[in-house]
Order: C-alpha cells, then structure tokens, then sequence
C-alpha cells in the first residue's frame, strides 16, 4: 500500500469531515449484501478498498439506514430475542424515563405524542411474538412510515437532550458550543446527524440499561485492512449488540456472519429384532428343569455342567485314604471255624461317563448310594436338591467335590 504524504493526509481528511452522503432509497432498507459497499469503494482509496472488501467478508450482510440506525437496531433486536417479558420490562423502562423529560422542564402534553409513538412499536412486537411471527417486515414498514418515525426519534432525541442536560460534567468538556446550545441545534433537532458525542449520550441514557451493547465499526483512514470496531458500551455479557457502520457523516447497520458449527453427523442405526417364544421342551434338556429357578433371569448354572456333551475335569486329589476291605471287615472273633466269605471287590475310582452319556435308571440294576449330605433337611425344605446339583461337583456327596468322604457300608447293613 502507497504512503500518502502529510498534505495528501489532510486534504482526505478535510474532504472527509465535510462529507454529507447523498442516501437514496427508504428510510429504513432491507437488508442486503454488504459486498455493494465493497463495490461503491473499489475505485476509491486503497484503505478503504480494502477495508470494505474484508468488511464483506466478517459481515456479509448491512442495512442502510436514512432514518435512524440505533433507534431502529434497539427495537431489531428486542424482538429477535422473542422474549415476551423483556418487552414489557423494556417499555416499562422507557415510560419510566418521563421523568427525565419533567426534570428538564418539559411539559406532558408536548411529549405525550411521540412517546405514544413509541408505544405502538413496543404493541407491535408483542403482538408479532405471541403470534409466532419471525418476519421484521412489519417493523420495516413502521420505520418507513415518515410519521411513525419521526415520532420515535424525536422521542429518543428528547430523553438524550434531557440526559445530557442533567449529567454535563460527562459531556460539556468534549463540545464547543454550550451544552443548552448543543442539545437545541444538534440533538433535539429533527433531520440532523447525530454526532459521536450525541451518539454517546444516547448509549448512556436510554440504550445501556436495556443490556444491549452497541459497537461501531469506523470505516476511515487508520492503519490496517479491517475495520476498525470499537465498544462503546461497558464491558460485560449483552443480550443482543448493535452494530453500526460509520462512514463520514452517516451511520448504516451492520450484520456479522454466523458462527460455522462443526457438528458430527448423526447415525441412526435401526435393528428389527425379532424373538421367538416358545415353551420350554423339557424332554430335550438333560437335566431335571425347575420351573421357578428357571425363570429368574440371569441365574447362572453350575458352569461345569453344559447342555452340550463335554468331558468333565479331572477330579482334585482327596485329602482322604480309601480303607482296605481288610480295615473295613475285620474277622471275627468268635473260635468256630471260619467260614469262607468271598471279599467285596475292590472299590475303583474311575471317572463317569459324560452326563449326556449316562444310561437310563434302571430297578433291575445296581443302584447308587448317595451321601446323607444329599438330603440334608434345610436343602429338602428350601430348594429342591435336583439332579444337575446331585451330579455337580459342588454337590460334597459327589465323589469329586475336595470335601468328599465315601459312606462305609457293612453287608449286613439293609438297603436305604
């Protein structure tokens, strides 16, 4: 970028200062694309060929305003937030600031007409939100309605002469005229450009207490390729900002682009799951079924034990010594000769067939005997003790449980 000379400086600057825009169109526009400022200055200077090419870019869309800009962007904004009762505190507020109006020494009945107007608007938007409208349309036609207009501004104008008028200390250090001289030819004053310093004052007095805040963009001559924003309101979370683009003289609205969010897509995954139902087949399981251990849900079966035929594990060495048949049946005593008894074959330990794989009950075969432990009273009148249990090695009458200890039998013993 070429740097102008100090004489160069001055003579944009005075051109500037004594700039007056020529705005055609209504007093409030549409909203459209800002790349049309970016178009009006290409041939103008490079700063702000620049700025207004960037400025298209962070705030695609502007709305140029003949009317006034934050009168207009407060009511905007109040009704974008579609908040019923900030509405009624908001028009509550300004009624409120009549008294403003009566400290200075204005009278009721010359007021009364532009704060009815100003009433109106307020009705407006509470009528547009409870209705559910989101079109600012018929805001747009209120503003451009020159009557309607006028009455608001003139309002907004009244309540920021009267602010200054009672807080001069704030504003009289920055005004050549007298503030009372100020306040009647350049705020109070329909028509005319409100100033920084007037701007100011309408922040201060009727706008901060809303919680919007308000930022100006200064499209001039300062260093850089963006426009230069400045806050104007005080530091802290804000319902809403007004934006306002100043170009020498004149005050436009300025709309910046929405934030992109990154949000992952979402999947929605479907699965038909169908269930069959059916009734238990109790002859196909090879264990004994009871019907109300059966239908408590995840209750685990003895993990060792599997419908499907599988060997069972070796059995854990027993702490105990299997008795010879001789230490078991000692002779007797008496002197008659002995009668040959044929000695019990020898017990063997071998391990069962697969459950699956057990034959049938049989009368005619031998039977097993079973360990007292079996039908202990509190297991008989509890649960009943079914077969899986009687066959499982958790089961201490089963040969393979560590605490098993086989019943000593003698022949002449009857069957149990």
């Amino acid at each position: 970028m070429n740097t102008l000379s100090t004489e160069e400086m001055e003579r944009f600057q005075k051109l500037s200062n004594e700039f007056e825009p020529d705005i055609q169109g209504p007093l409030v526009s549409a909203k459209q694309s800002s790349s049309a400022i970016a178009i009006e200055y290409a041939t103008a200077d490079p700063t702000f060929a620049a700025k207004t090419s960037a400025l298209a870019v962070t705030h695609p869309f502007t709305r140029v305003m003949k009317g006034d800009a934050v009168a207009f962007g407060y009511f905007e904004n109040l009704f974008n937030l579609r908040d019923a009762l900030r509405v009624h505190r908001e028009l509550t507020r300004i009624k409120s600031l009549n008294l403003l109006l009566n400290q200075v020494g204005h009278e009721e009945h010359l007021y009364e007409i532009f704060v009815d107007a100003t009433e109106i608007i307020f009705s407006q938007i509470l009528d547009a939100i409870q209705s559910g409208v989101h079109d600012d349309l018929f805001l747009v036609d209120a503003f451009n309605n020159e009557y309607n207009s006028n009455g608001i501004i003139t309002h907004f104008r009244l309540l920021t002469s009267a602010w200054m008028k009672l807080n001069p200390h704030r504003y009289q250090a920055f005004l050549s005229l007298s503030l009372d001289q100020y306040c009647a030819t350049r705020i109070e004053t329909v028509k005319t450009e409100i100033d920084e310093v007037g701007l100011q004052a309408l922040i201060d007095g009727v706008i901060e207490a809303s919680g919007f805040a308000v930022e100006i963009l200064y499209l001039d001559r300062s260093e850089g390729d963006a426009v230069t924003p400045h806050i104007v309101t005080p530091a802290r979370p804000s319902a809403a900002t007004i934006r306002l683009l100043y170009r020498p003289g004149h005050y436009d609205l300025l709309y910046p682009a929405e934030p992109l969010v990154n949000v992952e897509p979402v999947v929605n995954y479907q699965y038909a799951l169908t269930s069959s139902y059916a009734a238990w087949d109790q002859s196909a399981l090879s264990f004994d079924v009871n019907s109300s251990l059966m239908s408590v849900p995840n209750l685990m079966m003895d993990p060792t034990f599997g419908l499907a035929p599988s060997p069972i594990p070796a059995a854990p060495p027993s702490p105990f010594r299997v008795s010879s048949p001789q230490e078991v049946y000692p002779p007797p005593m008496h002197t008659p000769p002995p009668v040959p008894v044929a000695s019990p074959p020898p017990l063997r330990m071998s391990a069962p067939p697969p459950m699956s794989s057990l034959p049938s009950r049989s009368s005619d075969g031998p039977q097993i005997r079973l360990n007292p432990l079996v039908m202990k009273p509190n297991l008989s009148h509890s649960l009943p003790v079914t077969i899986p249990f009687k066959n499982s090695p958790y089961n201490q009458a089963h040969f393979q449980n560590q605490d098993f200890e086989p019943i000593h039998w003698e022949p002449s013993e009857s069957r149990k």
